[in-house]
């Protein structure tokens, strides 16, 4: 309550401008000089984003940067494209209704729910593997 920005908040730029149904957030916070942030979105074809920011601390979200879209290709491999249709595309058939997001040792880990599929992205050698989830949730509980 005592910052600033804490009774005057911004959009980011995380969604573009058009916004979305987004659903969780994650920070490679590798180059602490220029963050890379990677968004889910819960749509059948909701694109993968991957937003580096021009900055760091608290204006990184808000001043600018490059959003690129995940698309799988053949071979377990992926690419980062600009190509927002191919990113949908890639969504629909692969990794539809994203949630759940981590960045950890540049490895980016996400679950595609409605075919309950966990997916592994190598972030350095741009390949990715999968696993399925199990038909069940821990606690039983359901999406």
């Amino acid at each position: 309550p005592n910052k600033p920005n804490h009774n005057s908040p911004n959009a980011t730029l995380l969604g573009g401008l058009s916004g979305g149904e987004y659903e969780t957030v994650a920070v490679d916070n590798t180059n602490k000089k220029k963050p890379i942030f990677f968004t889910t979105e819960d749509k059948s074809n909701g694109e993968l984003r991957r937003f580096e920011a021009d900055g760091n601390g608290w204006e990184a979200l808000h001043v600018g940067g490059q959003t690129t879209y995940l698309e799988f290709l053949d071979g377990n491999r992926f690419q980062w494209t600009s190509n927002i249709d191919a990113a949908k595309y890639s969504a629909w058939k692969y990794y539809p209704n994203t949630e759940g997001i981590l960045c950890h040792n540049s490895t980016l880990y996400f679950v595609a729910k409605v075919t309950r599929t966990l997916f592994i992205l190598d972030l350095n050698d741009m390949t990715y593997t999968s696993e399925l989830t199990g038909s069940s949730w821990v606690g039983q509980g359901s999406f």
